[in-house]
């Protein structure tokens, strides 16, 4: 009984998101609001924490020096601010959504305040915010379109929980071989999970519990995609990219994968689809 609910009420969340999507649009990249401004400057740093302690165990080196491609950087430019005083050169993002517009000029003082070097970044921040890009390129493409971008200049691609949104993984990734400098680090997090609040709690894998049939249904930009971590290797690895490294962050128990297993649709049963991880790390090279 239990098992059914939870597959009506994933299938009823599906639709509404849907109609919610074709009403507003997509306004809502993280849980919280943009004018809590402890919560998401905290947030952005950490972000970059991670991705920074993610490259130095991969390879060794820092961002000083590198020009940095975020990709779905979502509501604020924080993670720009903070790569630049932390030593990146340039940073360079794509969205399919301006949601930067959502976000006070508060946020930026606030957060500015706890830079090193602020006094060289805020003019940065101010001619994208006006539309005049130099050190911070903030571009939106509702294609997603990677290739407008220079080619071979970007040293490290990061990504957080935005790659299970992409539309055309694979394209974003031939596109990336086309941006990205050979020896190129790509570090992502992706967040493979049922992303409505509460089923995520209760019944994480609840968007797998559908056919391929039903979930183009209800299909919306944004939505997750689906794609489990074995697909995002053999697709960095066919377009050039080598050292691929799954690293699980979350994982559900073998018990609780074993009850649920039955309920999924049938493409997501098999052991090769992986669906004990629920979000992962993704770290690759260029070749």
């Amino acid at each position: 009984m239990r098992q059914t609910l939870l597959h009506l009420a994933g299938l009823a969340v599906l639709f509404l998101n849907k109609v919610r999507y074709g009403l507003r649009g997509y306004r809502e990249p993280r849980p919280f609001a943009p004018t809590d401004f402890e919560r998401a400057i905290a947030y952005d740093r950490k972000v970059v924490d991670q991705w920074l302690k993610a490259l130095h165990d991969y390879t060794g080196e820092t961002v000083q020096g590198k020009v940095v491609l975020e990709l779905g950087p979502g509501a604020d430019l924080g993670p720009a601010l903070f790569l630049l005083d932390r030593g990146a050169r340039r940073y360079m993002t794509v969205d399919a959504n301006r949601l930067i517009d959502q976000t006070p000029h508060r946020f930026y003082e606030e957060l500015l305040g706890t830079l090193d070097h602020a006094s060289t970044i805020r003019p940065e921040l101010e001619k994208t915010l006006a539309g005049n890009d130099d050190r911070i390129q903030y571009v939106v493409d509702p294609t997603f379109d990677l290739s407008q971008l220079p080619s071979c200049e970007v040293d490290l691609v990061v990504s957080q929980a935005a790659f299970e949104h992409f539309s055309n993984v694979p394209k974003t990734i031939t596109q990336l071989g086309h941006v990205v400098k050979r020896g190129g680090i790509l570090i992502a997090e992706v967040d493979a999970m049922t992303h409505t609040g509460a089923l995520r709690r209760r019944d994480p894998l609840n968007i797998y519990r559908y056919s391929n049939f039903l979930y183009r249904l209800a299909r919306f930009d944004g939505i997750p995609n689906r794609l489990r971590p074995a697909a995002y290797k053999s697709l960095l690895e066919q377009n050039g990219w080598h050292n691929v490294e799954i690293i699980p962050l979350q994982t559900m128990t073998k018990e609780d994968m074993e009850r649920i297993r039955p309920q999924l649709a049938k493409p997501f049963r098999s052991d090769d689809a992986q669906m004990h991880i629920l979000t992962f790390l993704l770290r690759a090279t260029k070749g």
